[in-house]
């Protein structure tokens, strides 16, 4: 009589399995706590294992932002006025963003997955529609990019936390309020999209006649 072996049944590891287990971990005890090891460990598989799958610790990151991403749902590109869709798409991939810590890195690569650069796609898209070129808006998103890392570290840095002793100065107290307040980021964007649309305007302008 053949013996039968116990064998257990593993999910398949997978990169989509593998951001869940991370997030999870995220969520409970801080990016700070997300390694290679105890990933592979919630998994049950070895580290060596889990580099068949992802590069590095930051790519786990990336996949559990681009997760995070794949939840905002664009609408038709041509669809409406192109600084509103920009604007609206751009604010729902920072609160993305912000809802889990640690997911500043995100944006921080030349790595972009692929709900990453649907946005990049998507929002590239309505700078041409303001009429700019490609290039042109390129560098306006660049921009917006930068504006974006920026805010995301002011959120979630230790650098930026507001510290209890700033209650004694008042001055100080008032500017990290405003740092942290979302009318300053909303201000800057407002103002970077001015100034592309006021460039696009300008360039589509009929010359003056001579007089």
């Amino acid at each position: 009589m053949v013996k039968r072996r116990n064998v257990v049944e593993r999910v398949p590891v997978t990169r989509a399995l593998i951001a869940s287990v991370a997030a999870d971990l995220i969520r409970a005890e801080g990016v700070e706590a997300l390694t290679m090891r105890i990933v592979a460990a919630k998994l049950g598989v070895s580290a060596m294992a889990l580099y068949h799958h992802v590069e590095d610790k930051d790519e786990i990151i990336r996949l559990v932002g681009d997760d995070m991403l794949a939840g905002i749902e664009l609408p038709d590109t041509d669809s409406g006025d192109w600084r509103e869709l920009l604007t609206t798409t751009a604010f729902a991939a920072h609160d993305a963003l912000l809802s889990m810590p640690g997911m500043t890195s995100v944006l921080l690569t030349h790595k972009l997955l692929p709900n990453a650069r649907r946005i990049l796609t998507f929002c590239l898209r309505q700078f041409e529609r303001a009429g700019l070129s490609r290039a042109e808006a390129n560098v306006a998103y660049a921009g917006l990019h930068q504006l974006s890392v920026g805010r995301l570290l002011i959120e979630t840095g230790a650098n930026f936390a507001v510290h209890p002793r700033l209650s004694d100065d008042e001055e100080h107290a008032m500017y990290m309020k405003a740092l942290h307040g979302k009318e300053s980021f909303e201000q800057a964007m407002s103002a970077q999209l001015d100034h592309h649309e006021r460039s696009a305007k300008d360039r589509k302008a009929p010359p003056k006649p001579r007089r």
